[in-house]
């Protein structure tokens, strides 16, 4: 009976749902910060063991990113310290940061452009200037008993010059200008200059020029030193004599032809030059900076900036290939691993972390490796310099520098050689850790 009540029950069924309501998937749960955490936790901890496991191939990558790294940096470091040197040498021979005188006298220095001196609330108003100095320049004939050639002459105030430039340090021989009464019919002499002329320290020099009022200028100077500043160009053709001195012989009166000003620092130069700018508004003066007066030079410091980014770029893709080298390998060796991950259910997202995540230590491991050798590296060459005399030798005689260059380390120059070497290695290591995340479980299970 009771199977026949049983049997005569009617049976109840589950409503049917719609399959409007199944045609979307259930959305996936979003990690738990605290479950991400411990998910990279648990990727450190076998990437760290993988590591270890071939300690030989482990080791020979890092040495290859080490010295990548450290010759990278230890580059760009010589590279900046010689533009250093060329910037700084450049600036103390002649032409100072930045140089104030008549509108278009920079391309055409002719006697007639002459102008009056800046106020001194000026040319020490601002706190960025350490040094300003006011100058005469023109051409002359410099005759002597038994030669005459064509030379540029240079009238300065000695102290306040040699407080802008290396004129006084660049005395060969001889003695400097004397800033008094008795020293007006000095001068100085470059050294290609003084051979040239066959002249001898304390000989008559006469100097003959056009005066602004266009009569004849001519007057008679004595030897007193001789000028060597390295700059080919200057020793074979500069005669330094007292401002006033010029200043008589042109009939200038207190006029000059250009005011020389010497920064604190090279980053000052812009500050300063809006300054100066500013403050000669209307007066028909022009305001230039070394870049403006010399673009050779800053055109050669943009040819060796793209040069440091195409080494930087080189050593970046063989770096990435020595660790896509080591990946591979040991994908080839870990192939049977993978397959029994797949099977356990990792995802290829979670293979893809693990083979990342282990790059990115043999990077860092390598990284380190690089900057502890980029230090003793960087104190021996800045104790004993490098010589570049085969690779600079021309561009040091233009410039008049010496080819000894020591390195300058600048903090972001070597954090960013050290993100575009740990940027390439993660980066190309995407390759093997792909083709990781797309094996085939089984067939990787019969390697085992």
């Amino acid at each position: 009976m009771d199977h026949d009540t049983r049997a005569g029950q009617r049976q109840v069924h589950p409503p049917c749902v719609p399959a409007t309501r199944l045609r979307h998937p259930p959305a996936r749960r979003r990690l738990l910060p605290e479950t991400s955490f411990r998910l990279a936790m648990t990727f450190g901890k076998i990437a760290f063991r993988n590591v270890r496991r071939n300690g030989r191939r482990t080791g020979l990558t890092v040495f290859i990113i080490a010295v990548g790294l450290a010759t990278l940096v230890m580059s760009n470091g010589l590279y900046d310290g010689f533009h250093e040197k060329m910037v700084t040498n450049a600036v103390r021979i002649f032409m100072g940061h930045l140089q104030v005188h008549g509108a278009g006298f920079h391309a055409n220095p002719t006697v007639e452009n002459c102008v009056e001196p800046l106020p001194d609330e000026v040319r020490h108003g601002h706190p960025a200037i350490a040094a300003s100095a006011r100058r005469v320049r023109f051409q002359a004939l410099a005759s002597t008993p038994t030669n005459s050639l064509g030379v540029i002459v240079i009238g300065i105030e000695p102290d306040a010059e040699a407080a802008v430039t290396f004129l006084r340090r660049s005395i060969t021989d001889g003695t400097y200008l004397p800033d008094t009464q008795d020293g007006r019919r000095s001068c100085l002499v470059g050294e290609t200059l003084f051979r040239t002329l066959r002249l001898s320290l304390h000989e008559k020099l006469i100097l003959i020029s056009q005066a602004a009022d266009g009569s004849l200028a001519a007057e008679a100077f004595r030897v007193s030193g001789i000028v060597r500043t390295g700059n080919p160009e200057i020793d074979r053709s500069f005669v330094w004599i007292p401002l006033a001195a010029a200043q008589e012989m042109l009939a200038y009166g207190t006029k000059i032809s250009e005011t020389v000003f010497l920064a604190r620092r090279a980053d000052d130069v812009p500050a300063v030059q809006e300054y100066l700018v500013r403050k000669t508004a209307g007066l028909g003066l022009e305001v230039l900076s070394w870049k403006e007066v010399a673009p050779d030079i800053v055109q050669l410091i943009e040819l060796d900036i793209a040069m440091q980014r195409v080494l930087m770029l080189i050593i970046s893709i063989i770096v990435g290939m020595a660790i896509m080298n080591t990946m591979l390998m040991a994908l080839q060796e870990r192939y049977a691993e993978f397959g029994v991950l797949l099977a356990m259910g990792t995802t290829p997202a979670q293979i893809v972390g693990m083979v990342l995540a282990e790059s990115l230590l043999i990077g860092i491991l390598g990284v380190a490796a690089g900057l502890a050798l980029t230090a003793a590296a960087g104190i021996y060459f800045y104790g004993h310099g490098v010589n570049l005399a085969s690779f600079a030798a021309g561009v040091a005689k233009f410039i008049g520098m010496e080819t000894t260059v020591r390195p300058l380390m600048k903090p972001g120059q070597i954090v960013a050689s050290c993100l575009a070497v740990l940027t390439s290695t993660t980066l190309i290591s995407l390759i093997p850790a792909c083709r990781a995340a797309k094996m085939n479980a089984i067939q990787a299970l019969r390697h085992i």
